[in-house]
């Protein structure tokens, strides 16, 4: 029977049928649903999970991934970095969780100008979603076999926002014996994985500080290219998404970089329990890049077209 998964298109949507003919090539059946804007929500919600294009903000500003986020009520946000062959990264056998809160913190967007020329924005910060981030994280480390959770924080400062996250935290970690746990202050943090990531495992982080972190850590295996991220739905419907995409100029051009969607898909395979499918095309993947097949957006003379026949030249 095949995977049902709803199809948000971004801002240069003729990648996604590269896409869905590299997937295809894995061997994964995947009935994709491809609704209108309006049915999205609906959509993703019956199939339990989407692949969600990247798109520019909106007329508030705001990119509509973070709104829909809202929509979902996505408390979660996984980054998973993990290097690449081929794609130039820094650091070789990488292999990071970043598990990002994503419901408050100063982007509750709850900003307003007190007086004139004096703007205030709050950090908001409840136990409750300190608790259900923490346990998360310790969950997602256990079942996937991971060996440490580092909480980060800036509570030397921020005594009891951050405080209370990192006291939280602590208390969770004492029911997961079996998984090791620390506390890294966030600067310190970012000077330590520049210098040696292999340290870190699962970086347990509050919204702003994940953000951050996350896209940091994505500089350190080849940059926006290698940026992907799964969302977590409090009713479990996951949003796999490219973290950083292409302009809407770039339509119709060929110079679209499919690797933003590649990725988000891989880790949609895995979750779709199609294992040996993501890691076929993790490794064809690599394969192609280290062959010297590049897309025109990294450097490359492939269009985003020949690159996914490539790709899935390399997966027949």
């Amino acid at each position: 029977m095949a995977h049902r998964v709803t199809l948000v298109p971004g801002d240069v949507p003729e990648v996604l049928e590269g896409i869905k003919q590299v997937v295809a090539a894995t061997g994964a059946r995947i009935a994709w649903t491809e609704p209108s804007a309006d049915e999205v929500v609906a959509a993703a919600r019956d199939t339990g999970a989407a692949l969600v294009g990247w798109q520019r903000g909106g007329p508030d500003g705001l990119p509509p991934a973070v709104r829909l986020r809202e929509q979902f009520g996505v408390f979660a946000q996984l980054r998973p970095i993990q290097d690449l062959p081929g794609l130039g990264g820094r650091f070789q056998d990488v292999d990071l969780l970043v598990v990002r809160e994503t419901t408050e913190d100063v982007y509750a967007h709850l900003e307003h100008e007190s007086i004139p020329g004096v703007f205030e924005s709050l950090k908001v910060t409840t136990r409750a979603a300190c608790e259900r981030i923490a346990r998360h994280a310790f969950e997602l480390a256990r079942a996937h076999g991971r060996r440490k959770v580092t909480i980060v924080h800036k509570a030397n400062i921020m005594k009891l926002s951050d405080g209370m996250f990192l006291r939280t935290a602590q208390a969770v970690a004492r029911d997961y014996p079996d998984i090791q746990h620390e506390d890294v202050i966030v600067d310190a943090l970012c000077m330590r994985l520049v210098l040696d990531p292999s340290r870190f495992d699962v970086l347990l982080c509050g919204n702003l500080f994940g953000d951050i972190v996350a896209d940091t850590c994505a500089g350190l295996v080849g940059g926006r290219s290698n940026a992907p991220s799964i969302n977590v739905a409090i009713d479990g419907t996951r949003l796999f998404t490219a973290g950083h995409g292409d302009p809407p100029e770039i339509a119709g051009t060929g110079r679209a970089n499919p690797l933003h969607l590649i990725l988000p898909a891989i880790h949609l395979l895995r979750h779709l329990g199609e294992v040996d499918a993501a890691q076929r095309l993790r490794t064809a993947l690599g394969r192609t890049l280290s062959d010297g097949v590049r897309p025109l957006a990294l450097g490359g003379d492939a269009t985003w077209e020949r690159f996914c026949e490539a790709l899935g030249q390399r997966l027949a």
